[in-house]
């Protein structure tokens, strides 16, 4: 309704989303609406945290012999559901976009229903690129209990896959890392 009030009334409208507003954004569904009233927005594109969060928290979502394939997933399918997991596959990263409030539910569904190993590593980065930044790392069998134990709250992205132990080392675990280029307050159960 905003948006049609300020194109009607003559002004520029910016809808300024994070990240990529393509990838679980609606920003499709607003391009449809401005074409509706006649506008073609012009799209600005942006980092999706699918892939900037990894990065920020020393994880590559790919790496040669660990992974070669990424999958990217919400954690709410349609009518607030649990959306179709893929099937396990050891060389493969599946990273959850806006999942953290149903992690307990996503984990026991990995195991249970896409027979991934209770001992596949998890990370989740917590609030991206921000200055209280912090990483959670653990398996599936653990990552839930983590989240409760340390707080863990939205906006949080789930990086599932053996990826998750790449470049973190055991000096990392359990300590505040202050090179700016690493996150800060990363622990590991």
């Amino acid at each position: 309704a905003w948006c049609k009030e300020g194109l009607v009334g003559g002004r520029s409208v910016v809808r300024l989303k994070i990240g990529d507003p393509f990838i679980f954004g609606r920003g499709g569904e607003e391009v449809l609406e401005f074409r509706e009233f006649g506008v073609e927005p012009t799209v600005i594109p942006g980092v999706s945290a699918a892939f900037s969060a990894p990065l920020l928290a020393s994880i590559p979502v790919t790496h040669r012999g660990v992974s070669n394939q990424v999958v990217m997933c919400t954690g709410y399918g349609r009518d607030n559901t649990s959306p179709s997991l893929i099937q396990y596959h050891p060389e493969q990263t599946v990273v959850f976009l806006m999942a953290v409030g149903r992690l307990r539910k996503l984990a026991v569904n990995l195991v249970r229903k896409a027979n991934f190993p209770r001992e596949t590593p998890v990370a989740i980065v917590e609030r991206a690129g921000c200055p209280d930044q912090r990483t959670v790392v653990g398996d599936l069998e653990n990552i839930a209990d983590l989240a409760e134990e340390y707080g863990v709250q939205p906006p949080s992205t789930i990086v599932v896959g053996e990826v998750v132990k790449v470049l973190l080392t055991e000096e990392d675990f359990g300590r505040e890392v202050t090179d700016c280029a690493r996150q800060q307050g990363l622990v590991q159960s």
